[in-house]
């Protein structure tokens, strides 16, 4: 990575030489969920629906312990940007003490609140029992995800993001391999349904975790660090940045995905089919939100570089690239799947009067990738600023301030019933999207000009 590129056109190539990478890497690390969702269906309704709501609990808390992980790329990326790699060992190290600390914490949560909140919600008893199976084995799955959090981001923000597209993608295989033989019951396993879903998600994980801690270990430039010889003393110093940085984005994508979770918890008034239509459509958000995800992450990358090496308005420029390039996309494949719904939504059952409500619910989904385009990558563009406080209080205002009040408003007056609630999430991270792009704007003409 350097520190200029001599024309639009070879920022544009840079950006998107970096980018392409992560999203690769991010397809393949929610691709295998989006695949246990699609094979769980192939088994039963009843399976997908039990593992729905297992998979809405466990993936708003992993999210925001990942917001909280984030803390460390902006970090490294403005090290490089001012090449004072020496002190790159020492965040590296505190991040793994953070993704340790922060697995233990959720399986010791997990042992004492999963149960009474299943029983909370009410859940039928064949489905609760496939959610509590699910649970068990994704609890093992916990501690390889979370540390991965932590190791990919450290060589993703050192531009080596190939190394993740190949690990990941590997993974992937492994993971829809084993959702095949273990949910579906083939090359002479067992047919386990949701169990098997969380059993081949705890393999893969593992997978990931022990390939990235390989390259940390044996793979240039990271050798250099030498991390295994390092003192794995903990240091308030570099904690309290982290933390300082991590918390405000937790925070904040804890309240967009605790929201997305609360939607999929609500849904379940409705019954077992559209608990299943709507984890259908909402796999098929957390498949293409990988693609503005990917563009956050990079431009956290790309512009906390330039920040590091104080060149303001070249990271003016790369902020407005990754934008553009992630609105570009984004409307190519809203459109592909709004003009494409039944066939996506065959891909999730066999029955065709599931077909007609899951596409039903994809229907918002196609919209909502768009959204996702506006603000999704702004938060990574504040991140690379260090501007994290305002990330937190945007997202709680809106997340929760809109969306809840939003989807009761569209609930109570209309009868839209459970679509009431993707309403909600699109006005909510609709306006989260504006508020956020006013603040880089702010930032970028008055403080970082």
């Amino acid at each position: 990575m350097t520190n200029t590129a001599p024309s639009l056109m070879g920022k544009i190539k840079q950006f998107i030489q970096l980018t392409i990478p992560i999203i690769i890497t991010q397809f393949a690390l929610t691709g295998g969920s989006f695949f246990s969702v699609v094979m769980t269906g192939q088994y039963s309704t009843t399976d997908v629906a039990g593992i729905s709501v297992g998979f809405n609990i466990w993936i708003a808390c992993y999210y925001g312990v990942l917001g909280i992980l984030l803390g460390i790329a902006p970090i490294i990326a403005q090290l490089l940007g001012a090449h004072k790699t020496e002190d790159i060992p020492t965040v590296i190290i505190h991040g793994v003490w953070l993704a340790l600390f922060f697995s233990a914490l959720l399986i010791f949560s997990g042992l004492i609140f999963l149960k009474p909140l299943l029983h909370y919600l009410a859940l039928e008893p064949a489905a609760y029992e496939i959610c509590l199976q699910y649970m068990t084995a994704i609890a093992f799955a916990l501690p390889p995800l979370i540390l991965t959090c932590t190791l990919r981001n450290t060589v993703d923000c050192h531009g080596y993001t190939r190394y993740s597209m190949i690990i990941m993608s590997i993974g992937l295989l492994i993971h829809v391999t084993l959702n095949y033989a273990l949910i579906l019951g083939h090359f002479g396993c067992p047919a386990l349904g949701g169990l098997g879903a969380g059993i081949a998600t705890a393999i893969a994980y593992w997978f990931n975790c022990l390939a990235y801690l390989g390259v940390l270990l044996y793979k240039k430039p990271f050798s250099h660090y030498q991390i295994s010889k390092q003192s794995f003393k903990i240091h308030w110093t570099p904690l309290r940045e982290q933390l300082r940085i991590g918390i405000p984005i937790g925070i904040a994508v804890f309240c967009e995905s605790s929201i997305f979770s609360l939607a999929g918890l609500a849904i379940t008034y409705y019954g077992t089919q559209v608990i299943a239509a709507h984890q259908a459509a909402i796999s098929f958000v957390n498949l293409f939100y990988g693609i503005p995800l990917s563009i956050s992450m990079a431009s956290t990358i790309v512009v906390g570089y330039q920040i590091g090496a104080k060149h303001y308005k070249e990271a003016t420029h790369m902020s407005y690239i990754a934008r553009g390039t992630a609105i570009t996309i984004a409307a190519l494949m809203s459109i592909i799947i709004f003009t494409n719904l039944p066939l996506f939504a065959s891909f999730y059952t066999n029955d065709p009067d599931m077909v007609n409500i899951i596409a039903s619910f994809m229907s918002y989904a196609a919209f909502f990738i768009i959204i996702d385009a506006f603000g999704t990558p702004v938060q990574g563009i504040l991140r690379a600023y260090k501007d994290v406080a305002i990330i937190s209080k945007i997202a709680i205002a809106t997340y929760w301030g809109a969306c809840i009040p939003i989807a009761l408003g569209f609930m109570y007056l209309t009868d839209l019933g459970p679509y009431s609630v993707w309403l909600g999430l699109l006005g909510g991270v609709g306006l989260a999207g504006v508020l956020y792009i006013w603040r880089v704007m702010y930032l970028q003409s008055k403080r970082f000009q």
